[in-house]
């Protein structure tokens, strides 16, 4: 007798073991869902190499992607390849040197994930827009030199670069105020407005994730 008992407390733990076990085998589960595909996938979907870096193929691909697809893709900062992340990070640290709020450092990550992916356009590929931040020489944005360095384009972004004719985030009346999608559109002046504010959030996680470890960058 006692020993079915014994069986019978074995035999509820292992129940309750396996139980928690599906606990787990589901929270990775859900967390999972709640990131992107990554660049990876992104790559493989094209028929591309899955290197996770962004090559030329690859930069054209995501410039001809649907909206749709692309928030399939990208969802956290674990989604970008290596050198995007850095140049995320270089945004933030201009951002921190040039004591740019919070709100504002945001709305750039916002604005370069919009028009670039942080992908550092060395080439034109819409008029001759160049950079993470899609910049034109010939509206008076800088050099070509000038826009494809990350450090100069954020600080372009900002309004804070000691060239450029065009008004840069802090020239912008009102922007801490402003919805961030708005503010985005009116340092950029883009065909298409109503795209930036779809990346507020992603812009909010990733600075809050890599902006703690980011130096200020003067």
């Amino acid at each position: 007798m006692r020993m079915i008992r014994i069986l019978s407390r074995r035999a509820a733990v292992a129940a309750s073991l396996a139980a928690v076990g599906i606990l787990f085998a589901v929270t990775p589960g859900a967390a999972a869902a709640s990131s992107g595909r990554g660049l990876k996938w992104f790559q493989e979907r094209h028929g591309l190499p899955r290197t996770g870096s962004v090559d030329r193929a690859t930069a054209t691909a995501l410039r001809q992607a649907s909206d749709a697809e692309l928030h399939r893709a990208f969802r956290t900062a674990a989604d970008l390849g290596p050198e995007e992340l850095a140049n995320a990070r270089t945004v933030i640290g201009v951002g921190k040197g040039a004591r740019i709020p919070e709100q504002g450092r945001v709305i750039a990550l916002m604005t370069a994930m919009q028009e670039s992916k942080f992908v550092n356009y060395l080439t034109p590929v819409d008029h001759d827009s160049l950079g993470i931040f899609q910049q034109r020489p010939s509206t008076g944005w800088g050099t070509p030199e000038q826009i494809t360095d990350v450090a100069t384009s954020s600080k372009s972004f900002y309004g804070v670069a000691p060239f450029g004719s065009n008004p840069g985030l802090i020239q912008i009346d009102g922007w801490e105020t402003m919805r961030p999608g708005d503010v985005c559109q009116a340092v950029q002046r883009s065909a298409h407005p109503d795209r930036y504010a779809r990346w507020e959030q992603f812009a909010r996680d990733l600075l809050a994730q890599e902006g703690p470890s980011v130096p200020p960058i003067p």
